[in-house]
């Protein structure tokens, strides 16, 4: 059965949204409060400097690969570009209505009512599903900090950052650490007299390339690091992997690299938090350019900070690097984690017929391909192809889920909706029915290669399932060079073969004293 969907959002999950629910036949309308498509990527929302931090090949959907390109990361201007060149090749601008915003969703009987403004006035739509892809980066969070309503300096947050100019000569406090407050702390130290980063613990800062690889083209998203062979094996084992690689870094000449690799040391294991995937900011460190205090914030005064260490800081403006917080200003109730939601996009009491898509933050990798393969799902919800566990089973899973994911990144549990990218996506995978078969070294070696032992493409989930592109997705994961040497390989399928042996020993065991 075809369903009328109301997609709210045409930003990077809202496009995914329209592809793959009008692939299947579903009628779509796409409500943009915007002018123009790309959501924070647009025009005047973001910072002109800005280069994204996933590479292309993980930022492009899997029905549209720029091969024709080399791996690279592209820039705001770039990335629309891409956008508006796969809205043209699949004639999806004629579902989006541009200037029209949201005002309120109200369930009636089995459908929903959009309340949406436009140039023309207040109307509504009804429709029979709703999938909500606003993204995460509507409400700005500011921090509550002691003192702050006193400063009377100029109080910024990155969301409305545009260029370093307006911080010339200034003395800037910069708080909190992500890709954006790299980019932006980096920048404002270039024309400051003065530029302080505040930050409660050290990050885990990996760099958009990664150096000690046979190939130093590969970047951190493409690394052997993240392949899923390496995710398929025990945390301690890539603890001493990526150990290995810390200790060269501490051990560089070049001090913004030492220097990183010292915070890398002092962050904890990276496979247990959110990773910074920017490394702009640590030249400017090492330069001086940029000076970090870390532990925190005690107090603002009228125009000075003083940190918990007991130093204190004369200042002329904060700029809050410190992310965003979920706003649903359309919905009737509200969302605080959406960990609290099926596959962190279903509310099991509202059914499919309400949908998150694109709030899971992978760990690497990008949100366009997982929104898209939750997309996938949803589509194949609304056509009845798949239904939905049970409620009780959702709630079991999501508690399950939810509990998985907080150990998996304890130091960063304030990252509500981190997920490691190739374990959610498997998942997603195995409900659309797209799980890629892994073969035998006999059977097909060099696939079996480029399935366990290469990046994760988005790509692999195409060689089967629905709206499959077998030959495509074949012929460009065979065509992709190996990142990992020959001995790697085989190091690495002899350990995942020992560990299955060990497994299987286990149970032999646990059967054996059951008896």
């Amino acid at each position: 059965m075809k369903k009328t969907i109301a997609v709210i959002g045409a930003g990077l999950s809202g496009i995914a949204a329209i592809k793959q629910l009008t692939d299947d036949g579903h009628q779509v309308i796409c409500f943009e409060k915007a002018e123009s498509f790309g959501g924070v990527f647009a025009d005047k929302k973001i910072y002109d400097d800005l280069h994204l931090t996933i590479s292309n090949y993980f930022m492009a959907y899997s029905d549209f690969l720029p091969s024709h390109q080399k791996l690279k990361f592209w820039s705001k201007k770039e990335y629309i570009e891409y956008l508006g060149e796969y809205i043209k090749r699949f004639a999806l601008a004629q579902y989006i209505r541009y200037g029209h915003t949201v005002m309120k969703l109200e369930k009636v009987a089995e459908q929903w009512q959009v309340s949406y403004r436009n140039d023309e006035g207040e109307q509504q739509q009804v429709v029979d599903m709703v999938a909500v892809c606003s993204g995460h980066f509507q409400q700005p969070k500011m921090p509550e900090l002691p003192g702050l309503t006193e400063f009377q300096g100029e109080i910024l947050h990155s969301h409305d950052y545009r260029d370093k100019a307006a911080f010339t000569n200034k003395r800037v406090l910069c708080v909190g650490l992500g890709e954006s407050s790299a980019d932006i702390t980096a920048e404002i130290s270039q024309v400051a007299s003065r530029c302080v980063l505040s930050l409660r613990r050290y990050h885990a800062v990996a760099p958009r390339y990664m150096a000690f690889q046979e190939d130093p083209y590969f970047t951190i998203d493409t690394s052997w690091l993240t392949s899923r062979i390496v995710n398929k094996l025990p945390h301690h084992y890539h603890g001493g992997i990526t150990k290995h690689i810390f200790n060269k870094y501490v051990n560089s000449r070049n001090d913004h690299v030492r220097i990183r690799g010292e915070w890398l040391k002092k962050s904890g294991p990276s496979h247990h938090q959110a990773v910074t995937k920017n490394e702009r900011l640590f030249k400017p460190i090492a330069e001086g350019k940029v000076i970090p205090n870390i532990g925190g914030i005690e107090r603002f005064e009228k125009d000075a900070v003083v940190f918990k260490d007991g130093t204190k800081e004369s200042i002329d403006a904060v700029v809050f690097c410190t992310g965003y917080q979920l706003n649903f200003p359309f919905l009737t109730n509200t969302i605080t984690n959406m960990r609290d939601l099926y596959k962190q996009m279903i509310i099991p009491e509202q059914g499919h017929s309400l949908a998150f898509i694109g709030f899971v933050r992978p760990q690497q990798g990008g949100i366009p391909v997982i929104a898209e393969m939750q997309c996938r799902y949803l589509s194949q919800l609304a056509s009845g192809l798949q239904q939905l566990p049970g409620k009780s089973e959702m709630l079991d899973i999501i508690k399950h889920d939810a509990k998985h994911w907080q150990t998996e990144y304890k130091i960063t549990p304030h990252v509500a909706s981190l997920v490691n990218y190739c374990h959610y996506m498997d998942s997603m995978a195995k409900l659309v029915g797209c799980m890629p078969t892994i073969p035998s070294l006999f059977k097909d070696p060099l696939l079996r290669v480029k399935l366990l032992h290469n990046p994760q493409f988005a790509i692999q989930y195409r060689l089967a399932g629905p709206n499959e592109m077998t030959h495509t997705a074949r012929e460009f994961l065979l065509s992709f060079p190996n990142i990992s040497s020959w001995p790697r390989i085989i190091h690495f399928e002899l350990a995942l073969l020992t560990q299955k042996l060990l497994a299987r020993l286990r149970a032999d065991g646990l059967r054996g004293l059951s008896r």
